[in-house]
């Protein structure tokens, strides 16, 4: 079972503790203004909803993050759950906030 299946199967509960304080490498559909590649990086601060697109059906959570490719700006961010292929541990997200202020 892949990360992105995991997750899809979580609580509500389960699912905003596996995020928050976490970081989680994301992989966005289109193209992306910070990072040509579209793989960009979020220290998850707070989820604040969570639901199933009307369109697709596709699980998001709505969070308060810190985006870690731009300066550690602190910005809301809408992010499908597919496109999370990463969450990292209490010391990678611990090593990457240390990085992200140097």
């Amino acid at each position: 079972m892949n990360n992105t299946t995991k997750l899809y199967n979580l609580s509500d509960a389960k699912l905003k503790s596996q995020l928050v304080n976490h970081v989680v490498t994301y992989a966005n559909e289109g193209p992306s203004s910070i990072k040509q590649d579209g793989i960009r990086t979020f220290l998850i601060e707070e989820v604040m909803r969570q639901g199933f697109s009307k369109k697709d059906r596709r699980r998001y959570v709505t969070a308060y993050t810190r985006d870690l490719d731009d300066g550690a700006q602190r910005k809301y961010r809408t992010l499908h759950v597919g496109g999370i292929t990463k969450v990292s541990g209490r010391l990678g997200t611990a090593a990457r906030m240390v990085k992200s202020l140097f």
